[in-house]
Parts: C-alpha cells; structure tokens; sequence
C-alpha cells in the first residue's frame, strides 16, 4: 500500500527573504548542525515558483557521504538454513539471517524489491561494489520481478499477502582506505517476507499459525530491520505501537525460555532502524525545515548525516509525530541494546531526478498524485543496502567474540 504523496506548496508571499537574499534558518530543536543558508539546490528555485526563487539549501557537510498481487512463487514454510554458493578463492559464504519487522503498509516489500536497484547504484558513492544473486529460483525470480516492476513498469510492488522465503548471496569488492589492496567480502542473506499483519497479534486478518511464525522467525534472526513509517503512524489501524509492543514481549519471552537474553535482560538481535519515506514531502519538508537534512554540494541527493540519525528519530518521534511514536521510541532502547542498533533515513525510491540527474528542489516528488506510479525510472533508493550492510558487519563482530560482554547466562 502506497500513501499518497502531495506535492508542495509554494510559500505564502512574504514568508521568505527575496530572491537572492541569504537567510539563517535555526532548528527549534537546537540541533549542533541546524543552521542553515538558504541557496539554489539545482537550478535555483522553489517548488510553485515561477521564474528563479531561492530554495532553502542543505548545508554542506565535511565528511564525505557514507557509504503482489498474491505471491505466485511461494515456497515451503519451513525455513531452511541458506545453501552453499561457490565463490572464488575458497568456502561458502556464512548466512546471515535478517528479519524485516514494521506495521502493515510500511512498505516492507518495497524496500526488499529496492536494494537490488541499490546494490547496482552502491558503488557510485561508496568504495564497495556489492553483486545480488538469488539462492533459489523462488529468490531469483523475486530480484526479476522487482526491478521490473520499480525501474520498467514504475509501479509499486504489491502487498505481500503469503510467506515467502528469499536466500541472495552478496559479494562484495570492497576497495581499502588509503589506497590499501581490496577485499572481497562475501556472505548470504535470509529473509522472510510476511504480510504486516503477521506482526499483530490481534489481527484478525491473518491465520494465527502465520502470527506465531513470525515470533519464531524473528527471535531467530540475528539482525532486525525495523521500518518505521511516520505517516502511517497517524492512523491508529496502523499505528506502529501495534505491530512492535506485542511482538517484541513475545520475542524476549521465546529468547528467554531458550536462554539467549542479554545478561541485561534485552534482546541479543542487531537492529537497524529505518525511518522510511524520507522522499515525501510530508517527511521531508518539515524535516528540512528543522535542520536536519543536509546537501554536500548543489544537485547531490540530499539525507540525513549518520551521525545525526539518531537524533532525527527522537525529532520524529517527539516532535513530528509524538503519541505513541514516543513509546515505540522508548520500547526499542528497552528491548534492546543501544550498542547494537543504528538509525537511518530511507526511501525505498528515493527523489525524482531533473534530466541531469540531479535533485531539484522545484520538481522532487517522486510520485504521482494518484499515488500508483513512480516518477522516475530508475529509482534511487536512499539507505536500503547500507542497514543491511551494518546488520552484517555487527553480525560478524559478535561471532568473532566482539559481543562476548552481552551473551547469554550459561
């Protein structure tokens, strides 16, 4: 399910400097970074504007940028451990298993069908190239599917209404800093794909059996993406607090009785979490307007600093949305350990591109106003590959002994 995106309105006349007046802009927030100039992003001007007009710019940063319909391919609803793939130079990679966690809508298998698209666009700004492949025909066939559906027919991937296992290897060429010699890294992922509902343990809309399913593969995984949607977020049938309180109770309750708790009492799961719609301009206007969106230089694709990620979601959270946002906030630090969650700002599909391939602050909405087309082909989705990349990374410190402090009692 797609929300549909407004494009923005002009300002009202007299709510801004004239043309070519710079103006500060300081967060209500007191963010350290919140100040912010106000230039041309592209082509110098403001979305409704006729003619030029300033467009509140995204000050730049020093650091460099970081690096359906119902499933017709379905397969058995036991969960297998990830087969071996050949690799050059030596043994399989190691599975990672990665659970996608958020409420019904979220848009998690948007966000599944984007980081093919993103793997192939990773290496233009960050020093590894990563290469998907499916480990069964079923995953294959899903990689297929979804960059036809985002990049050639530019529509949205429907729902997911069934369970669906996808295995991808990924292999990576990964360039060393300071000139050193390059790595390859190599690991499989697994994932299960679940309708929203699965997360809701007072649905009535899917079978019970898929509900505990979800429990069980969840508390399994290793690492967490949870997508946090703060649009939906406003409707109380979608409510996040309704898909996170009770599947995180009955996680800790399944890990406990496996004696895998923390010896604080959390979870053992690496969570990345993702604030997702980042392209809206519901997200993204107020965002911008609080100081914490940031642009490198004129025409790159503007985000959120990562270190500035953290504190964006607590904006989110207190400030944006507030409600029970905050108590999801708060249950997140409850249930698990600081030290093993980051925080990023995503989009499946990321902003619309003028013909030069840069963001223009006039014409960014990346949606049509019916809310089913994209804009732009091909998307460019903003964070998808790099919370996977973290989960990995985080994944496999602690099974080289880097989460020894936080295992299990024994």
């Amino acid at each position: 399910m797609t929300t549909q995106q407004r494009r923005p309105d002009p300002e009202p006349e007299g709510s801004g400097d004239e043309a070519g007046s710079p103006e500060q802009r300081q967060s209500p927030n007191a963010h350290p970074d919140a100040d912010r100039t106000w230039q041309s992003l592209a082509l110098n001007g403001k979305p409704g504007a006729e003619g030029p007009a300033p467009a509140p710019a995204l000050r730049p940063v020093p650091e460099p940028l970081q690096v359906g319909a119902h499933d017709s391919h379905t397969v058995s609803d036991r969960v297998t451990p990830p087969k071996a793939i050949p690799q050059m130079g030596g043994a399989a990679p190691a599975g990672v298993r990665i659970g996608v966690w958020g409420a019904s809508g979220s848009g998690k298998t948007t966000f599944l069908g984007a980081v093919p698209i993103g793997a192939m666009q990773h290496q233009q700004r960050a020093r590894v190239n990563w290469v998907i492949a499916g480990m069964d025909p079923s995953s294959q066939e899903f990689l297929l599917d979804s960059v036809d559906q985002l990049v050639s027919q530019q529509r949205f991937p429907e729902a997911t209404r069934a369970q669906r296992d996808l295995r991808w290897s990924f292999t990576g060429d990964a360039q060393g800093v300071g000139g050193l010699r390059r790595r390859q890294i190599s690991f499989a992922l697994e994932v299960l794909d679940l309708p929203g509902e699965a997360f809701n343990p007072r649905s009535n809309q899917v079978a019970e059996d898929l509900h505990e399913q979800a429990v069980t593969h969840l508390s399994g995984c290793g690492g967490l993406v949870y997508l946090f949607d703060p649009l939906l977020d406003a409707n109380q049938q979608t409510a996040s607090i309704n898909y996170f309180f009770g599947m995180a109770t009955q996680m800790t309750a399944r890990v406990r009785d496996e004696n895998r708790l923390l010896r604080n009492g959390r979870l053992p799961h690496h969570v990345a979490v993702c604030i997702t719609k980042f392209d809206h301009p519901d997200v993204f206007e107020p965002a911008l307007r609080a100081g914490w969106v940031t642009q490198e230089r004129v025409g790159v694709i503007p985000r959120v600093p990562d270190h500035q990620a953290r504190g964006f979601f607590d904006w989110i959270c207190n400030s944006f949305r507030g409600g029970s946002a905050r108590l999801v906030r708060d249950g997140l630090g409850n249930f698990f350990h600081p030290d093993r969650m980051s925080y990023y700002a995503t989009s499946a599909i990321g902003f619309q591109l003028n013909a030069n391939s840069q963001f223009d602050y006039r014409g960014y909405v990346n949606v049509e106003p019916d809310g089913e087309r994209i804009c732009s082909s091909p998307p460019t989705p903003i964070n998808v590959i790099e919370p996977l990349m973290a989960l990995e990374e985080g994944l496999r410190g602690s099974s080289r002994g880097g989460g020894r402090l936080w295992r299990g009692r024994r």
